[in-house]
């Protein structure tokens, strides 16, 4: 088993990476947008939109390990991190659903 530092620092790590990863290639796909035709564009955007969501689940993620971590998120109240964890749901959420009928609308057309 590794010790509790190093696991947290791959944590923190590997979900800033992630993080910033999710932030560069939503932002690559909202720059090719404008360059591909209208179903491309919109399913370039749908994806752009996509990754910025999964870009919050990961910060929230990251936030929540280094409060753990940090020893303050047993100080947080039910409403702080339920709060916190409702907008990483409704971020994926509204994405994924806008993502879903995009490809709809395109598949029909």
């Amino acid at each position: 088993m590794l010790p509790e530092h190093i696991l947290t620092f791959l944590i923190v790590f590997m979900g800033a990476l992630t993080v910033l990863l999710c932030i560069i290639v939503a932002l690559r796909f909202a720059g090719k947008a404008g360059d591909s035709g209208v179903g491309g564009s919109r399913l370039s955007r749908a994806l752009s939109w996509q990754l910025y969501g999964e870009a919050v689940i990961g910060m929230g993620t990251l936030v929540f390990a280094l409060a753990e971590w940090s020893g303050h998120l047993s100080g947080w109240s039910a409403t702080v991190s339920s709060s916190l964890r409702l907008l990483m749901f409704a971020a994926t959420s509204t994405t994924t659903l806008h993502l879903f009928l995009v490809i709809r609308r395109l598949s029909k057309s």
